[in-house]
């Protein structure tokens, strides 16, 4: 039941909290909102670099000012397994399967949100542990 609740709340839920548009809005009528900008927009510019420096090798793709990265896995390797190695070790990431629509297979590929971490060394460590577990052989694929 958690899982079909988690799934519809998922999709319900793609909007701007309407406590955030009054900040903004807030924001944008004082003037900071031209400085914040600035500052987040380096911010994410520096975060893409981390990730780029620490997964160098793999294959990354996002905007260079987002806040997002895709990390395409390797040949083998299976996103929902990652992300569970991950989990257990504490770093938090989506798997490509909640971002398809219809029936086309997901991409073995994961979403790190870099601009989660409250600060770069809290994504330094992310971002080391991700690279570990990239560096781990794949689990032996279950028989049946």
């Amino acid at each position: 039941m958690h899982e079909r609740l988690a799934t519809g709340l998922r999709a319900q839920s793609w909007m701007v909290p309407p406590l955030m548009v009054d900040v903004v809005c807030h924001w944008i009528n004082q003037a900071a909102a031209e400085k914040l900008l600035t500052w987040q927009t380096q911010e994410l510019a520096e975060r893409q670099q981390l990730a780029a420096q620490w997964l160098q090798g793999f294959t990354l793709s996002g905007r260079s000012h987002s806040s997002n990265v895709w990390l395409t896995l390797p040949e083998g390797s299976r996103a929902v397994e990652l992300c569970d190695r991950l989990l257990q070790r504490g770093v938090k990431v989506s798997s490509a399967e909640p971002f398809c629509v219809g029936s086309t297979p997901a991409p073995q590929a994961i979403r790190l949100c870099v601009g989660a971490a409250a600060d770069r060394s809290e994504l330094i460590q992310a971002l080391g542990i991700v690279a570990a577990c990239l560096g781990e052989r794949p689990l032996a694929p279950a028989t049946l």
